[in-house]
């Protein structure tokens, strides 16, 4: 009877169900070994001509580069998609020791390159090698591409793309690996994401930070390693988010300052640096100017650090006493595995009166701080009641810790707390 039921299935509902499983699948980060357009085209002759007759259900195309197989279905794929828009995603499931073998098989793509909306590539190998297949072409439809290197065995030279034209791109995510700065289709550009890649001179000489600003004025979201901050101004008036990394942060307490005079972003909203000191911050958040920046349209700041050292804080280094009129508008602060976290909660829980729109505080303790600490911050300013406090997210450990002090004294602190997992965070750094 089952049986029965879903052969009689109407053709339209049937195309949606495909198109359903495709859409849930879409993103994993394994290759696709029994795709939906696959598995129920197999069921009936009846449904096989309406799958294979229907274009857009082969137009999200996974291939294994290291597949022998992937010319076959590759190009079994684009005669089915007929002139669709692709969406194309090329992987290895496991090393391959070959770069040219990696690129030769990428260059099957190329002929169709005008058709793929969105590409995404996740490799191990020698850019160089593996990309040349997309230097000179052009990608006149492309959207948005993502290239994921984890090879760091060497370091390279800036990857030249799309050389004769990418004039749809709007979204680039990198890893390990960096773009061939100055194109003609940079301009378009809102959306730059270079991670773990070497910041090299552009071909003029001039810094790439100054090549970035002057050649992508339109970006809205930028997110980058900062190993030389001796780049000068960036200039990005569009610019609403902001994620950078300190590959080698500096120990010097003016180094945050340093880094927030760097950018010229009247319109930015949100701001996670990677890689800050306790008492970097608290120089930040002591300090009532800075020489040229600012940023009346800051809502959210992050500070991050994967792992530190820092013992002690400077004698120079004073507790947070004042808020920075840098920051009006700052409704979010989150501190996550940052050094001195009760030093720092306590210092913003102490000075509310300063910070009058500050909704959130999230607080994500390292590993080594003691938790009764933070713990002790949080619980003194609640019983101080002498201003509103935010609402508290907390790390798991921390708001079991909370909880667990109201058990012990018999009362309720009257925090507004819910739960905050910093995971998918800290691997975006990772």
């Amino acid at each position: 009877m089952s049986s029965a039921k879903i052969l009689s299935l109407p053709n339209e509902l049937l195309l949606a169900i495909v198109a359903a499983g495709q859409e849930l699948e879409e993103g994993s980060v394994a290759v696709q070994q029994l795709r939906p357009e696959w598995t129920w085209s197999q069921v009936c002759r009846r449904f096989r001509d309406v799958i294979v007759g229907a274009p857009g259900l082969w137009t999200i195309i996974d291939l294994d580069l290291h597949s022998d197989t992937l010319a076959d279905i590759a190009n079994l794929y684009f005669t089915r998609s007929q002139a669709c828009i692709l969406n194309v995603t090329l992987r290895e499931s496991k090393d391959i020791d070959n770069d040219s073998f990696v690129a030769e098989q990428l260059s099957i793509v190329v002929p169709h390159i005008h058709r793929i909306r969105q590409l995404r590539v996740f490799l191990s190998a020698d850019p160089q090698i593996v990309l040349a297949p997309l230097r000179h072409v052009n990608a006149s439809n492309l959207e948005r591409l993502e290239i994921r290197n984890t090879l760091d065995e060497f370091e390279t030279n800036p990857v030249e793309l799309f050389s004769a034209g990418a004039q749809m791109l709007r979204f680039i995510g990198m890893k390990g690996i960096t773009p061939h700065f100055p194109v003609p289709w940079a301009a378009a550009l809102t959306h730059l994401e270079l991670r773990g890649g070497d910041m090299w001179t552009s071909a003029e000489g001039s810094s790439w930070g100054v090549t970035i600003a002057t050649q992508c004025p339109s970006l809205g979201h930028l997110a980058l390693n900062m190993v030389d901050i001796s780049i000068g101004r960036l200039h990005l008036p569009c610019l609403k988010f902001l994620h950078i990394s300190l590959s080698d942060p500096e120990e010097d307490y003016n180094h945050l300052l340093t880094i927030f005079d760097l950018f010229d972003a009247p319109a930015l909203v949100e701001f996670t640096i990677n890689g800050t000191h306790a008492d970097q911050i608290m120089v930040l958040f002591n300090s009532t100017s800075l020489p040229h920046s600012s940023f009346p349209a800051l809502t959210s700041l992050t500070f991050i650090i994967d792992s530190c050292v820092c013992n002690e804080i400077p004698d120079g280094v004073r507790p947070i006493s004042s808020s920075p009129p840098l920051f009006p508008l700052l409704s979010s602060l989150s501190l996550i595995q940052q050094c001195f976290t009760s030093y720092l909660a306590a210092g913003v829980l102490s000075s509310l009166h300063l910070w009058p729109v500050l909704k959130t505080l999230t607080l994500c303790p390292p590993a080594g701080e003691p938790l009764e600490d933070v713990c002790d911050a949080l619980w003194n300013a609640c019983h101080s009641k002498s201003q509103v406090l935010p609402k508290f997210r907390l790390f798991a450990s921390l708001l079991a810790r909370i909880k667990d002090r109201e058990d012990e004294e018999d009362e309720k602190s009257g925090m507004d707390v819910e739960l905050f997992d910093p995971t998918e965070l800290i691997n975006i750094f990772g």
